[in-house]
């Protein structure tokens, strides 16, 4: 995704964008969201213990943390760790696409990691061969098992994530507007903005969220096209609805990923997977800027590679 997509003989090419729109003054009330926030378009209660206890329990726990902490940083970081960082950064702190911001004009992506923090209520729209759809409950349900995210199929009218099937995707975008018109700030530039797509891509998606301002992804619409073959259909559906998880970046032709510009992988590799699990560490939080976020990424890559519980735990 991302704009530079092709692969081999079924010229594959995918998009992802990312759409910024403010809400309605009475949407925003609704939300919780103050004027200026940006909209895009991917404790436990102590019981009758003493207070010694609970100081004594305190003072453990805290040296246990300090321990870990001293452990972790003593950890060596191997250049494969490293490589896999780097290709981390790349997919999920940048994007080829602009973001179309509050007043529906382009602007460079800033600084701010994205991911969903809510359930995800999947409906397919145009969807009629039986091996489409269970490929896709089962691309969705790696997802949630990766990410600890609950994943479900629903109704389009209830759906915060909405999956287009069709020969032409373009078509699908404008013929279904209604589903998501109320999450587009601006329609002529979200035309144009389509125009542009459709001298390239094959298949596209668009995300909303607030990670600027801390808070997560909350819906996505994602167009797959079905004319070109089963490959074209499974690489679509598998490159789109993993980048509107919040990896939105592409990476070089010679990666051995999904997110390559090359086309060559269709399903997730072991380095996509751990990307994932990554970005969905609970210490990563929508909104951190790399610099926050790196030291915390580094830890978790470790923990997800040594097999213990995300968190650090």
């Amino acid at each position: 995704m991302g704009a530079q997509t092709a692969g081999g003989k079924q010229g594959l090419r995918f998009d992802l964008i990312m759409i910024a729109a403010m809400a309605s003054a009475s949407r925003a009330k609704r939300a919780g969201l103050l004027p200026g926030h940006w909209v895009v378009g991917l404790g436990v209660r102590q019981g009758g213990e003493g207070l010694a206890r609970k100081l004594l329990r305190g003072l453990s726990i805290g040296a246990a943390l300090l321990l870990a902490g001293c452990s972790s940083a003593e950890r060596t970081v191997t250049p494969a760790d490293q490589a896999l960082l780097s290709e981390f950064h790349r997919v999920a702190y940048r994007t080829e696409r602009p973001v179309l911001g509050n007043d529906g004009q382009a602007r460079p992506r800033g600084d701010h990691l994205a991911k969903w923090e809510t359930p995800i209520r999947a409906a397919f729209i145009g969807i009629e061969r039986p091996d489409y759809r269970k490929a896709a409950q089962s691309h969705l349900a790696d997802l949630g098992t990766l990410t600890g995210l609950q994943i479900a199929e629903t109704a389009p009218a209830v759906a915060n994530l909405l999956i287009f099937f069709a020969d032409d995707p373009f078509r699908a975008a404008r013929r279904y507007r209604a589903l998501y018109a109320d999450r587009i700030a601006d329609p002529h530039s979200f035309d144009a903005l389509l125009a542009r797509m459709e001298q390239s891509a094959t298949c596209f998606g668009f995300l909303w969220g607030g990670w600027p301002s801390g808070r997560g992804i909350d819906f996505s619409v994602v167009f797959i096209r079905t004319d070109r073959g089963e490959r074209t259909v499974q690489g679509c559906l598998v490159q789109e609805t993993t980048q509107i998880l919040g990896l939105m970046n592409d990476l070089d032709p010679d990666a051995d990923s999904v997110f390559s510009d090359s086309g060559r992988q269709v399903d997730l590799t072991a380095r996509d997977r751990l990307m994932i699990s990554l970005l969905y560490d609970p210490r990563l939080k929508p909104g951190m800027g790399w610099k926050e976020a790196e030291p915390l990424a580094r830890a978790a890559l470790q923990d997800l590679q040594a097999g213990r519980p995300s968190g650090g735990g």
